[in-house]
């Protein structure tokens, strides 16, 4: 399997049908092989046949603060992401609180609100300072 599909495991079914599992999230799709699987379950996460995601970045939308976070967003920490298959977007900026969408395998997964709170505004306020971000707030 692709590295862009890292957290998925495909199983072969009794009637010869293919399961991808997306694991951290319990996302699943089918197939009658393991690429129409793999390419259903990529369909599904919102990313292209390279792996990439289709999802467009936010960054040129802001200027400043806002936009070194939406930067760090797209790179550092969607990287991190990029082992459950999932990235993060700026949405918002202002008076220091990041409005963030995780997307791809981390959309609606379980733990993603733990991942934000916990994972991504540390990461933030690592970066940019406590008194530069004072919260995240969770974006559908």
């Amino acid at each position: 399997m692709s590295n862009d599909l890292d957290a998925v495991i495909i199983t072969k079914e009794p009637d010869g049908s293919f399961v991808a599992l997306h694991t951290p999230s319990g996302k699943t799709t089918t197939g009658s092989s393991m690429e129409s699987a793999r390419d259903a379950m990529r369909e599904l996460l919102g990313m292209d046949d390279e792996g990439s995601f289709i999802e467009p970045a936010t960054s040129d939308r802001f200027s400043g603060l806002g936009r070194d976070v939406a930067r760090f967003l797209e790179g550092p920490v969607s990287e991190m992401l990029k082992f459950h298959s999932g990235f993060a977007r700026l949405e918002a900026f202002e008076a220091g609180v990041a409005h963030i969408r995780l997307g791809g395998g981390c959309q609606g997964c379980p733990s993603s609100l733990i991942t934000l709170l916990n994972g991504v505004r540390s990461q933030l306020q690592d970066e940019f300072g406590e008194d530069q971000i004072v919260d995240v707030v969770p974006v559908d």
